[in-house]
């Protein structure tokens, strides 16, 4: 009996490691993700320079639409680059895996009437306090956000 039970500890424990963080959790990605707007506290560029930018977003799953909300002056994500807010509007999804899986670690970001396109990112770590995602398309910068 003591056997299965640590067997069974060790394949759930080892199944939980997606992410950096959290390490176990029972709320799905979706779950993680979804229901919060997300406020960035630092954006880390790849050479580790450290900055502050107004950033919020809002990722949402509706009916099977899954869509973003994002307000921010940072150059990378606005229309222009100014100081202004604007606010942008898009549709996200997981990346793909092999088999036509969903790999739930790389989102894929649309944004509508856009000029910069489709980008990539790498979540690194999606708990309810924490989301990290790193910008694979465009400079690599690492951005950090919180609960708003």
């Amino acid at each position: 009996m003591k056997i299965v039970l640590a067997l069974s500890v060790i394949i759930l424990l080892g199944s939980c490691g997606k992410y950096e963080r959290p390490f176990i959790t029972f709320k799905s990605p979706e779950e993680r993700l979804t229901g919060t707007t997300w406020r960035c506290v630092e954006a880390v560029s790849e050479s580790g320079e450290s900055t502050e930018i107004f950033d919020h977003i809002k990722f949402d799953i509706d009916n099977g639409d899954s869509t973003f909300y994002r307000i921010s002056n940072h150059s990378a994500w606005t229309y222009e680059s100014s100081s202004e807010n604007d606010t942008i509007v898009g549709s996200w999804s997981w990346g793909y895996s092999l088999e036509g899986n969903f790999n739930k670690q790389m989102i894929k970001y649309n944004p509508q009437n856009f000029g910069w396109g489709l980008r990539h990112f790498r979540i690194t770590v999606l708990s309810k306090n924490e989301l990290v995602l790193q910008d694979l398309s465009l400079d690599n910068t690492t951005y950090h956000y919180a609960p708003l």
